[in-house]
C-alpha cells in the first residue's frame, strides 16, 4: 500500500465511503507535498464526528453519544495510569474532594450521554450477542492477567512473564474501550435510543468539565510530587485532549441538528 493510500485509510469510514476515491486520486496527483495537509484534515475530522456524512440526524446524535462514552473510557484509563505512577486520585474517606467531584461529574455526564437500549426481547438478544462478541475477548484477557497477578505474584516476578501480565492487562483495557465504542457505533436506532440534543449538550458539557478537572488534578499532583513522573504528567496533559474535543462537539451541536 502506498503512503497516500494509507493516509486516506486513516480517515473516518463515513468520509472515505463518500469521498475516499476522489481524495486518493487528488493526493496521488499532488504528491508528497499534500501529505501534511492530509494529516491535519484527518485529525480535525476525527475531532468533529458530527460533521461526518450521515444517513440521518439520529446517526449524528449517536456519534456524539459515542464520543462522550469514549471520553469517559479514555479518562478512566489515563486516571488509572496516573494513579499507578503515585498520583493520589482515588476517592478516600479522609477527603480528596476534587477527585470526588471529578468522579461525580463523570458518572453524571455518562448517564446523560449514554444511549438507552429499547426494552424488547429481540433487541435485548441482539445487544447481548454484540456485547459478547465484541467484549468477550478483552474480558477473558483481563481476567487472565488479573488471575495471574493475584495467584502467582512471587513466581512471576522472577521471570520474563512479569512484563506479559501488565501488558495483557493494559491491552485488555485498551481493546475493551475500543470495542465498547464500536458496539455503540454499530448498533442502529431500532436497538438504541440516542439522547436528544439538549441532553447531549448537557452531558458533553459535564464530561468536558470532568475531564478538565481530572487533567488539572493529575498535573497539579504530578508536578508538586517530590519526584514527578513523566508518565503521570503525560497522562494529565492527555486528559485535556478529550476535554477540548468535548467542548468543540458541544459547539458543533448548536449548528448541526440531530433531533
Amino acid at each position: 500500500m502506498r503512503p497516500h493510500q494509507l493516509l486516506v485509510r486513516l480517515y473516518p469510514g463515513a468520509f472515505r465511503e463518500r469521498w475516499g476515491e476522489a481524495l486518493e486520486a487528488e493526493t496521488r496527483a499532488a504528491g508528497w507535498r499534500s501529505w501534511p495537509g492530509l494529516i491535519l484534515t484527518m485529525a480535525d475530522l476525527w475531532l468533529h464526528p458530527l460533521l461526518w456524512p450521515a444517513d440521518s440526524r439520529l446517526q449524528r446524535g449517536q456519534r456524539a453519544a459515542t464520543l462522550g462514552v469514549a471520553a469517559v473510557l479514555a479518562s478512566a484509563g489515563l486516571g488509572r495510569l496516573a494513579a499507578e505512577q503515585g498520583v493520589p486520585l482515588t476517592v478516600r474517606p479522609s477527603g480528596h474532594w476534587p477527585a470526588t467531584a471529578c468522579l461525580t461529574l463523570l458518572m453524571l455526564g455518562l448517564a446523560l450521554v449514554a444511549p438507552l437500549p429499547r426494552l424488547t426481547g429481540s433487541t435485548a438478544l441482539l445487544l447481548a450477542e454484540v456485547v459478547v462478541r465484541r467484549l468477550g475477548g478483552p474480558a477473558l484477557l483481563g481476567a487472565g492477567a488479573l488471575a495471574a497477578a493475584h495467584l502467582a505474584p512471587g513466581s512471576l516476578a522472577a521471570t520474563p512473564w512479569r512484563y506479559a501480565v501488565p501488558t495483557a492487562w493494559w491491552g485488555a483495557i485498551a481493546i475493551g474501550a475500543v470495542q465498547c465504542c464500536r458496539v455503540l457505533a454499530s448498533l442502529t436506532a431500532p436497538v438504541l435510543l440516542a439522547p436528544g440534543s439538549g441532553r447531549l449538550r448537557l452531558g458533553l458539557g459535564t464530561l468536558a468539565a470532568a475531564t478538565t478537572l481530572a487533567g488539572a488534578l493529575v498535573l497539579g499532583s504530578a508536578t508538586t510530587h517530590p519526584h514527578p513522573g513523566a508518565l503521570a504528567i503525560a497522562a494529565g496533559a492527555a486528559l485535556l485532549i478529550p476535554a477540548w474535543t468535548l467542548a468543540r462537539t458541544v459547539r458543533d451541536l448548536r449548528s448541526v441538528p440531530i433531533d
